[in-house]
């Protein structure tokens, strides 16, 4: 037969038989010439590479035991024993026979002939022996077996190799076998033969393989290539369920004893012992610091780099950790792909999401010690986008899917649920907790219900955290901003705080930089907005269910609002920061990537979900929650700078509001919220309440553009005016009123602190200031710049309310001019003409009018545009002149002197001073009524504003007497009986007919001397 080894003997060599041994001293192995004798041979010289023979051709290792004793027969048995002497040899280097002659060829690398390493060795004979299948066919499998047993052996029988760390020699296999398939082909066999059942010589094995994989994967970067390497390791292994349970065992921080590392400030038992883990060492590898102390890897020198370096950094940073986040996410996919051990790594991410969820909560952010309690920010991250993945198979709009999300997972308590204490989270709405039926539902619930809430909670934990730093950097480098301009202004560029201030800036801007660039990374905003429009329609089509209906068969869109039905009791257990995740997601986008909403698939789902809930209260409590809806729905609106300087297609946001199906509700659900904030019932700072509705006036000022929608606030208003008296008063009724009280308090807010600011400027020029002890000057300075703070945002806010005063004036007035509102409107608009034109005006006039955003001849021209909206009603003007404390005859001409001076248009200048003519007269006639009704009688006085009374009523609790009007306004924005707070409603109260009749008699009866 044909020599396979003659590749690699001597091309000189002239014996006749290849394999034979050329030497001046030949042993004599046997008289047995038959082929398999000589495949035998061939195994031993070219496989086992050892030899017998004290001067072989080529390089081999000496059996001399063998050598004494050799048998009559080569067969496996030989084998088997030469194996035994080869293994058994502590320094084979030693008993290296070198080839006789300089023409012999070393057919193998001295390293494989002198491996003394147990395992390497036998994968070495593996591979050898494959590489000749065929020549050995006909003992291979006998062969093959033989290696697979004695590395069995090896590895049950550790002792036998004295001084070796068989689980060190076997990673470094593993490593190897990731660019060696051969190696892998024999690690898989043995795998085969001890995993089923595992062994706990093998347990122990790999328990020790993991342990040295963690150590080894400690100090990578998560751009390092042996990073790719270990993570296609534990791919390749996750084949073996038993491997898995091993692996997920040994990172779950049960005990202390479990972790190859202890912490260096004792056993942690609370969130951060999960990244002292082979699982959470890999999940921790990322380009954020992993703790505060660290610094950030990108955007070092901010100061100096242009929009196009930061666009070149951000992909410098998003091509490796993309790779890397799709290589953990490929070796999650591989472990939960066997049912068989799918528990087990569900149950080590449910307990580290719940470990770790006080990371995300206020007081953390403040907090030194949160980066020693919790895992980092960048293993969180990493661990979201390993559930995305793992999501992206039912991520999709309707996807039926999705009906296999079973919602009692989120109240459930028992060994089902791997996220444990969901039931503990706000629910959409309040929770009959009284059914303890499904709280103890013993269901096994299915891998998409598991993933879908598992993915919500860990965005929570990761991304909408980093979102609240991301916003909490920016607003403390506004901060040392204003404090570096102030500071550089009095004592130049080279003081040492101006420098520190510097410094604080650059580092400031740097740790922006990088975390704004993290959280864009497209592949986790595609994948964040797949599961974000899933979930928006199956909350939808929850809401959409009738009472008692837990499910249906396939998932509709809805046609018609607003829902007829009680709301699903399922919505019951459904938390809130499923909501809160597509508002923050939506948000992000409208400050920092707006113009990525021109390219997601699905974005009508979430304004479906914002037109279903943010107007319906029984189907989403919280109003606050409600309000981040409009804030959420407001970042797709056109015509305005979003983070970055870019701005919104108006055509892509003029489609929405002219087409989506369900977009003529928009007007309704708005006001809806508008109002629901006033009405909590919660007490609610003022700068967030006017927060929450800046965005509000946003999306109101941008529909009024589109007919069909100022046609319903039509409707709305239309329907208000038919059931003004109702019990509740009507939704538009109650915006009026609100969005009044939001102007007459901003604006009187400003304007005092305006003059507030005034005063401390003039006692800056006076040197008040300079006498005083530093830590006092600076607490003034520190107050005076709080001060400006307010003045600018109430100065911007007061603005946009007179700007949608004016707006809804121009359209409609009838409503404004119902009792309950017109005298208010009036009394508002008179004060800050008075304010801004009369005799104290001069209390505003401060330096940097434009800093603080206080632009007084704007809102005198604003102020006027509201008042020539009511020029043809008659009852307007007379609550106007009917203001004894801010009316007077100058009033108006003095507003035409700022209108002038200003340039306003002629027209609408000659429009005002007719109007302020016709004031006149009509205050003229109504000060003759005054003098006949000077001396009315106490009783027929209102006890609250001391006017004459046209419509009396009395208070059921309180039994006082008021006018109608009066306790209308009240009751607009307090339902509350005001002289004993007994809750009242207009319908409650009861018509004094008789004094009524009186009080008219007696009208009459002065009116008779002057007729």
């Amino acid at each position: 037969m044909s020599n396979p080894f003659l590749f690699l003997s001597d091309s000189s060599s002239t014996t006749s038989n290849s394999f034979s041994t050329s030497s001046s001293k030949v042993v004599s192995t046997s008289n047995d010439s038959s082929p398999t004798s000589n495949i035998y041979k061939d195994i031993f010289d070219y496989v086992l590479l050892c030899t017998i023979d004290e001067q072989p051709s080529s390089s081999l290792i000496y059996l001399a035991e063998l050598a004494a004793c050799v048998p009559q027969t080569l067969d496996k048995n030989f084998i088997d024993q030469a194996l035994f002497e080869r293994l058994r040899m502590t320094d084979s280097a030693s008993q290296l026979l070198m080839p006789a002659t300089k023409n012999s060829t070393v057919k193998n690398d001295l390293n494989s002939i002198t491996e003394n390493r147990c395992l390497h060795y036998l994968a070495g004979c593996y591979q050898r022996l494959l590489r000749q299948r065929d020549h050995f066919k006909l003992i291979f499998d006998d062969i093959r077996k033989l290696f697979i047993d004695l590395s069995k052996t090896a590895i049950s029988l550790p002792d036998l190799y004295e001084g070796q760390d068989l689980s060190k020699q076997w990673l470094e296999l593993l490593i190897d076998g990731q660019e060696n398939s051969q190696i892998y082909e024999f690690i898989d066999c043995v795998n085969n033969d001890s995993l089923s059942p595992l062994t706990d010589e093998m347990e122990s094995l790999y328990t020790s393989v993991f342990r040295h994989m963690y150590k080894m994967i400690q100090p990578l970067d998560y751009f390092s290539t042996e990073l790719i390497a270990y993570t296609g390791i534990l791919t390749h292994l996750s084949k073996w369920p038993a491997l898995v349970r091993i692996i997920f065992r040994l990172s779950h921080p049960k005990t202390a004893s479990n972790r190859p590392v202890q912490n260096p400030r004792g056993a942690a038992t609370n969130g951060r012992a999960y990244e002292d883990t082979l699982v959470g060492s890999l999940l921790s590898k990322s380009c954020l610091p992993s703790q505060p102390e660290k610094p950030y890897l990108f955007f070092e020198k901010p100061k100096v780099m242009s929009e196009r370096d930061v666009e070149l950094t951000a992909n410098s940073m998003w091509q490796p950790m993309r790779a890397y986040q799709q290589n953990l996410s490929s070796l999650f996919l591989a472990f939960v792909k066997n049912a068989d051990v799918r528990n087990d790594i569900l149950k080590w991410i449910g307990d580290c999401l719940v470990e770790n969820r006080g990371k995300n909560k206020e007081w953390s952010s403040h907090n030194p010690l949160t980066a020693y309690l919790f895992v980092s920010d960048g293993f969180l991250l990493n661990l979201n986008l390993v559930l995305l993945n793992l999501a992206r198979p039912f991520a999709e709009p309707y996807s039926p899917k999705l009906l296999k999300i079973n919602p009692i997972y989120a109240i459930t308590q028992n060994e089902n649920v791997h996220l444990r204490d969901l039931h503990k989270d706000t629910p959409m709405i309040v929770r009959n907790d009284e059914n303890v039926k499904e709280k103890n539902d013993q269901t096994a619930f299915n891998f998409i219900t598991e993933i879908f809430f598992m993915s919500h909670l860990s965005y929570t934990s990761s991304v909408y955290r980093l979102h609240r730093m991301l916003l909490k950097i920016n607003e403390e480098l506004s901060q040392v901003q204003q404090a570096y301009q102030e500071a550089s202004k009095l004592n130049g560029p080279n003081d040492e705080n101006v420098q520190r201030l510097e410094q604080a800036m650059e580092k400031g801007l740097t740790a922006f930089l990088n975390i704004k660039t993290v959280l864009n990374e497209p592949f986790l905003l595609e994948l964040s907005n797949a599961l974000f429009t899933a979930s928006c329609s199956w909350l939808v089509y929850l809401a959409s269910l009738p009472e008692e209906v837990d499910s249906e068969e396939t998932m509709k869109m809805i046609r018609q609002l607003p829902l007829a039905t009680k709301p699903n009791r399922q919505l019951s257990y459904i938390p809130e920061f499923i909501i809160e995740n597509i508002t923050d997601y939506l948000t992000f986008l409208g400050r920092f990537n707006v113009q990525l909403f021109e390219s997601l698939s699905s974005v009508n789902e979430y304004v479906t979900l914002v037109l279903v809930f943010m107007g319906d209260a029984s189907r989403l409590r919280n109003p606050h929650l409600r309000a981040a809806l409009a804030e959420a729905f407001e970042a797709i609106l056109p015509n305005k700078q979003h983070g970055g300087g870019r701005t919104l297609n108006s055509s892509f946001t003029e489609a929405i509001f002219m087409h989506h199906p369900l977009i003529e509700h928009l007007p309704r659900v708005l006001l809806d919220v508008f109002v629901s904030i006033e009405l909590t019932g919660q007490a609610v700072a003022f700068e967030q309440k006017f927060n929450y509705r800046r965005p509000m006036y946003e999306i109101l000022d941008y529909f009024w553009k589109f007919d069909k929608h100022r046609e319903q606030v039509k409707k709305l208003t239309a329907y208000a005016e038919e059931h003004i008296d109702d019990a509740e008063a009507p939704l538009v009724l109650r915006f009026i009123n609100l969005l009044m009280n939001d102007a007459n308090f901003l604006l009187d807010e400003a304007l005092s602190q305006m003059a507030r600011l005034k005063e401390n400027q003039e006692a800056m020029d006076r040197g008040e200031w300079n006498s005083l002890p530093q830590q006092q000057r600076r607490d003034l300075e520190n107050t005076f710049r709080h001060t400006g703070q307010i003045a600018r945002f109430t100065n911007i806010m007061g603005v946009k309310t007179l700007i949608i005063l004016d707006m809804l004036t121009r359209s409609i007035q009838s409503i404004f001019c119902q009792p309950a509102i017109c005298e208010r409107l009036a009394l508002m608009l008179n004060y800050f003409l008075q304010h801004l034109v009369g005799p104290k005006r001069g209390n505003l006039k401060v330096r940097n009018l434009n800093e603080y955003q206080f632009e007084p001849q704007k809102l005198v021209a604003k102020v006027t545009d509201i008042y020539l909206n009511f020029a043809q009603r008659d009852e307007f003007f007379a609550a106007v002149c009917n203001d004894g404390m801010s009316y007077n005859e100058q009033l108006f001409p003095q507003a035409v002197e700022v209108l002038e001076r200003i340039g306003h248009p002629r027209e609408r200048i000659d429009a005002f001073l007719k109007l302020s003519e016709h004031i006149k007269i009509i205050a003229a006639q109504q000060k003759e009524d005054d003098v006949a009704y000077d001396d009315a009688p106490d009783e027929y006085l209102d006890p609250i504003t001391s006017t004459l009374m046209m419509d009396p009523v009395m208070l059921p609790s309180s039994r006082q007497i008021v006018d109608r009007g009066t306790i209308a306004r009240h009751l607009l924005s307090d339902q509350t009986d005001p002289f004993n707070r007994n809750p009242l409603r207009m319908q409650d109260v009861i018509p004094q007919l008789e004094l009524k009749q009186a009080i008219e008699q007696w009208k009459s009866s002065r009116q008779r001397p002057q007729s």
